[in-house]
């Protein structure tokens, strides 16, 4: 069997698109698979596009998502240097000697491929089945510039050869210059990398997904409160299929049950439904302590780890993404103000305070002795009980109301009904 060796070669010219990290995502778990290894190299010859800190957004989206090169520009391994602009030498000799075989031939100090007129440039694609182009519709494309730096059709080959890459996925875009890389590497007598092209993604109105569709990138979607667990696993269904693509699956789950050869052909939409779907499934399922790791910068009010490991437990079931958490949770941090309209619910106010400042301070007294209270006066149960959450939470949509208040204290918990009850 060969040695599996993939790829992800993104250009630090912008932030990645989520479409390239279903693609990082989907050559990972192949090295993984196989016990192979995964690379990073980044692809930096469009000099004038570039944009400064999108190379560290790039490793930002590797390490949240967890998918971890073996060998990236960051490590010092075998192929290296793994940033192309430090590889220039090598793509011109290559380029040189295309010359010398009459495969590209020189064009105002550039280097072009020299592509046949007539005939088709055939090969059969791991995603996308038998792919056959006329050699009349690709272009002499320019494989270096006349300042000595490759475009990517060149630099791509050199690389993937000299790196042994065994195996390329990218997006379905690149099939149109993929006749280009093969007429390289046929020329230069290397062997062929197996290639496959994965789909697009769609927006929700089937068009190629955009900034339109409010598509964001990774690090966006992270600030967001969206898990790296739940991105990984949203992206693999957009590409590949198991039992009834609702499974939650690690990264080493994934690469157990992947398949290369059942990649789907077909475009994927992207549905936001269904990764909030896996963001609310993987919060539920995370342990407190992991969740809080992760929890930790959308805390926006000093908190000790106690108090948060008290207060997960009450929201884990109620959010969707871990930005959610402040909104929900405010009211354990600041007293909220008293609302107007518990103006009209003071006797409900009234006859819980003397209720909470005698009763046992547990879940099982205070709620029996506060229904006590509500059949003693003939209350609407539902009533009731909205006022104290208005009072003590400041909101309708609140985590558990007894719970909530064994965390707040019964001190707090008067407090805060007396001030409601000044109200009156």
């Amino acid at each position: 069997m060969i040695k599996v060796r993939t790829r992800i070669a993104p250009s630090p010219t912008g932030i990645p698109h989520i479409g390239n990290s279903r693609t990082a995502l989907f050559s990972y778990l192949l090295a993984r698979k196989y016990s192979g290894q995964f690379i990073l190299r980044v692809e930096d010859t469009d000099q004038k596009r570039l944009v400064p800190e999108s190379l560290q957004a790039i490793y930002e989206i590797m390490d949240f998502l967890g998918l971890i090169p073996d060998e990236d520009p960051r490590i010092n391994g075998p192929y290296g240097p793994y940033i192309q602009t430090q590889r220039l030498e090598l793509y011109q000799k290559y380029a040189q000697e295309l010359v010398k075989k009459g495969t590209a031939y020189k064009d105002d100090g550039a280097i072009r491929i020299k592509m046949p007129d007539d005939g088709y440039t055939s090969w059969k694609d791991l995603v996308q089945g038998k792919i056959s182009i006329p050699n009349k519709e690709v272009d002499d494309k320019v494989l270096l510039k006349s300042n000595g730096v490759p475009t990517y059709h060149l630099a791509v080959v050199v690389d993937d050869h000299l790196m042994e890459i065994s195996h390329v996925i990218r997006g379905v875009e690149w099939i149109v210059s993929t006749p280009v890389h093969l007429k390289i590497y046929e020329s230069l007598g290397w062997d062929i990398p197996i290639i496959g092209h994965v789909p697009l993604l769609l927006g929700p109105d089937k068009t190629k997904l955009s900034k339109r569709h409010k598509a964001k990138s990774v690090l966006e979607y992270r600030d967001e409160g969206y898990l790296p667990q739940a991105i990984n696993n949203f992206l693999f269904y957009l590409g590949f299929s198991y039992k009834d693509n609702s499974d939650l699956l690690t990264l080493e789950e994934m690469a157990k049950i992947f398949d290369e050869t059942k990649l789907k052909k077909s475009n994927a939409v992207f549905d936001l439904a269904k990764l909030n779907y896996f963001n609310t499934q993987w919060i539920k399922k995370l342990s407190d302590e992991n969740l809080l790791t992760y929890l930790r910068p959308f805390v926006t009010h000093h908190a000790t780890d106690d108090l948060l490991l008290k207060i997960i437990p009450l929201i884990k079931e109620r959010i969707v993404t871990l930005k959610n958490f402040t909104t929900l949770t405010n009211f354990f941090f600041k007293r909220p103000d008293p609302l107007p309209e518990l103006k009209e619910k003071q006797n409900f106010i009234e006859t819980a305070l003397p209720v909470l400042k005698t009763c046992d301070w547990s879940k099982t007294w205070i709620e029996a002795d506060l229904l006590k209270a509500v059949e003693k006066h003939g209350y609407n149960k539902g009533d009731f009980f909205m006022t104290l959450r208005l009072a003590i939470c400041g909101g309708r949509v609140t985590p558990p109301l007894t719970e909530s208040m064994l965390i707040l204290g019964r001190d707090e918990i008067y407090a805060r009904l007396r001030s409601a009850y000044i109200l009156k």
